[in-house]
């Protein structure tokens, strides 16, 4: 920023170290839209860095290495919107090695500091199977939300118990058999949800894990004897709309792709944990705020995919010129010099 701003490179780092309200600003930027379905979710990302004294450097899980590696790491909340099945950034917190709290009880700790402004996005946090443990999905209940998550392929799933409950002595029977998930029984199941690839299949079960009852959805995969098993807290959210929500989370990884490769979001050099905060909730917040204002307001959205690339690039062509054509001193009324501006601005563009 310092070297295409007329401000220096102190001017920043000096502003890096104030403290600023990353999400009060980008809920405001969202309610700035018309109400909209939307679902939250959130996700840790792994962000390489070297040194010694970085603050929150220790190891954590690479899922591009699929393994632990040095660095840092930051848990990414998101809000989905569902019509145009995109995500944007509410706040990024880095993780700490500190091993008084796990990394669990980090994750529920900002999402609990943030849960009233949370609620008022949306109740459904989408997340994906890692977080199917009762450690977070309690805390997460109890402060509001319904989670939606992915369970293991042999997860403890047991029917619920419609029967009698004896009038004897000892707890009232709270399920039935075990769920055999490799073969189910598809007459007690109903359809719904159908592609070309999977076909869905919903139900109401007792999940031993979270010692409640829960919807669960059963992919199965029309080609193969592959199965995957999603999981809502919501026994009233229909089976589509689970589905639905859970394949949408994949969008906030898309959103860290973009930050990492063209938001800078792994290229700052500072060591301070504000500086670090602040940085990452620049780099997350430029691609929501170039989505949200160069994307999210055309026309035909449908039809023209979101391209950060495109659009770092059609302004650094426009600096560029701007510059060349200002000091040569070139009139822009001038058809055919406006036409050579015009141009240039769209140089290395990817086509639609």
């Amino acid at each position: 920023m310092g070297r295409f701003s007329s401000l220096s490179e102190q001017t920043f780092r000096l502003q890096f170290l104030k403290g600023f309200d990353f999400m009060s600003l980008f809920i405001s930027m969202l309610s700035g839209k018309e109400s909209r379905e939307r679902v939250l979710v959130f996700d840790p990302s792994f962000i390489c860095k070297s040194g010694k004294h970085t603050y929150g450097l220790g190891r954590y899980w690479n899922g591009k290495a699929q393994r632990s590696e040095k660095g840092l790491e930051i848990g990414c909340l998101g809000s989905i919107d569902v019509a145009d099945g995109t995500a944007y950034h509410l706040l990024a917190k880095q993780t700490s090695p500190n091993k008084t709290k796990s990394r669990i009880e980090q994750y529920v700790s900002m999402l609990k500091e943030q849960a009233d402004k949370l609620l008022s996005i949306s109740r459904y946090m989408a997340v994906d199977g890692y977080f199917m443990k009762s450690t977070f999905i309690g805390p997460m209940r109890k402060e509001g939300f319904e989670v939606i998550t992915k369970m293991r392929s042999d997860g403890n799933l047991r029917e619920v118990y419609r029967g009698v409950s004896s009038k004897g002595r000892g707890r009232p029977r709270l399920y039935g058999d075990k769920i055999n998930l490799e073969q189910i029984d598809k007459r007690k199941w109903r359809k719904c949800y159908q592609t070309e690839e999977i076909t869905g299949y919903e139900r109401i079960l007792y999940c031993v894990t979270l010692k409640q009852q829960v919807k669960v959805v059963y992919l199965e995969k029309v080609a193969g004897s592959g199965y995957e098993v999603l999981l809502s807290t919501d026994k009233e959210l229909s089976g589509e709309k689970l589905v639905r929500y859970y394949r949408l989370r994949f969008q906030i990884e898309f959103l860290i792709r973009d930050a990492k490769q063209h938001g800078g979001l792994e290229d700052c050099q500072a060591r301070d944990e504000k500086k670090l905060h602040y940085h990452f909730n620049m780099a997350l917040g430029s691609v929501s705020t170039a989505k949200l204002t160069l994307w999210a307001t055309l026309a035909n959205k449908k039809e023209v995919p979101f391209s950060m690339r495109n659009i770092k690039l059609y302004f650094y062509n426009k600096y560029l010129t701007e510059t060349i054509f200002t000091n040569l001193g070139l009139d822009l009324s001038c058809r055919k010099i406006a036409r050579l501006y015009n141009q240039c601005l769209d140089i290395g563009s990817i086509a639609a």
